[in-house]
């Protein structure tokens, strides 16, 4: 398998890392929001791992079309984190990035 030495599966891993950091500091209370944002990088991930290995064009773009619109909602709710102050600015850029950096990779990855 070579899903794991692509570039976008190690940013997928390194956005798992970021909001599994950010979680953490999540206050209680938020626990819809951790639990939302940790199925959605999830799903970065698995969809991303699932889609390399279909053997179909048509069933490879399905699930990287799936990864990149979990990517888009781990970008929101980087937002709300933000916006509710539970995370700060720099964590906030570093994790938008990442999603925008991700959501851009996985248009070009399934074309």
């Amino acid at each position: 398998m070579q899903f794991d030495n692509t570039r976008i599966y190690q940013q997928a891993l390194e956005l798992a890392s970021l909001s599994q950091s950010v979680m953490g500091g999540f206050p209680r209370g938020y626990g819809y929001l951790a639990d939302q944002l940790r199925r959605a990088t999830s799903s970065v991930v698995l969809n991303f791992a699932e889609g390399y290995g279909k053997q179909t064009k048509a069933d490879q773009r399905r699930f990287f079309i799936i990864a990149r619109g979990s990517a888009c909602e781990v970008a929101a709710v980087f937002d709300l984190a933000y916006r509710f102050e539970l995370i700060g600015e720099e964590q906030y850029g570093i994790g938008r990035e990442l999603c925008d950096h991700l959501a851009r990779m996985l248009t070009q990855f399934r074309s």
